[in-house]
């Protein structure tokens, strides 16, 4: 596990940014299942700035995983040939919308662009949460160029950015009016969806990397020093899912709200080192 905690910055940014880019295509949902006041539209815009920051401090946690910050900027020149520029590609995209976004949203200005721009963000949301999986597609470590980085990080996505979204609109007050219309069963169907993902994009990539080894290490062996991290992961999951549920029902669920963004944070934690953890390169043949 030594090798997973070394990337802590890049586990804390997957983390972070996953959940508050999420979070958009959460609130994106209430806006097309719900009409708020002007004065709840508000206060959503204003506790928006919360799944903003997490993604803004992710970008930051980023920057600590380079020896020399400044040569982020050469990653750019490799969009459409090196998986990791087309990931920050995306994510520089999603960043400046939702950048422009907020701006126009705490001066009041976004009237009838809210839906649009909403909707806009969540798409650009979808993609930077699929790319984050695309990032590490590297033909040396099969595991990794599998399909399930990106299952795991959209699911994280959808789970962990319900559960901010809820806790958005339970601290601007605008919970109850929410529940009263579609946005109920929609955010505990993008929960739920987030959940099966992530669950099973973990226990697949597990699965799969159980049966293989190189000249110096064992896929059973490091699954067996990631496991507890898998058990921690899936349980925190699931448990913010259940949070989650019990927050929509619930019209004033702030509480349950907050509960479920701590428990998803720590799942996606514990399953990004799960991740990093279970990196097995060249030299593989199947037992």
């Amino acid at each position: 596990m030594s090798a997973a905690f070394s990337e802590l910055p890049l586990a804390l940014f997957t983390t972070l940014a996953s959940i508050g880019a999420g979070a958009f295509i959460a609130l994106a949902v209430a806006f097309f299942t719900t009409k708020f006041s002007e004065d709840e539209l508000k206060k959503i815009d204003k506790w928006t700035l919360v799944p903003a920051a997490a993604v803004v401090i992710g970008f930051i946690a980023a920057f600590f995983h380079l020896a020399n910050p400044a040569a982020a900027f050469g990653v750019f020149g490799g969009i459409g040939r090196s998986p990791m520029s087309n990931e920050l590609c995306v994510a520089v995209i999603f960043a400046v919308v939702m950048i422009v976004y907020m701006i126009v949203a705490l001066m009041g200005k976004l009237g009838g662009a809210r839906k649009v721009l909403s909707a806009v963000l969540a798409v650009l949301a979808l993609l930077f949460a699929a790319f984050m999986g695309l990032a590490y597609s590297i033909s040396t470590v099969p595991v990794w160029a599998s399909p399930w980085p990106v299952v795991q990080m959209l699911g994280y996505a959808l789970l962990g950015g319900t559960a901010m979204g809820v806790c958005v609109l339970a601290f601007a007050g605008a919970l109850p009016t929410a529940t009263k219309g579609a946005f109920k069963g929609g955010s505990i169907a993008l929960a739920v969806i987030g959940l099966v993902l992530a669950v099973a994009g973990l226990g697949l990539m597990a699965s799969g990397v159980s049966g293989m080894s190189n000249a110096v290490a064992a896929g059973a062996d490091l699954l067996a020093d990631a496991t507890v991290y898998l058990v921690v992961a899936i349980v925190c999951l699931v448990l913010s899912c259940v949070a989650t549920f019990f927050a929509v029902r619930n019209d004033a669920g702030a509480g349950l709200a907050v509960g479920a963004v701590i428990l998803a944070l720590v799942g996606v934690l514990a399953g990004r080192f799960v991740f990093y953890a279970l990196e097995i390169s060249v030299g593989l043949f199947f037992l």
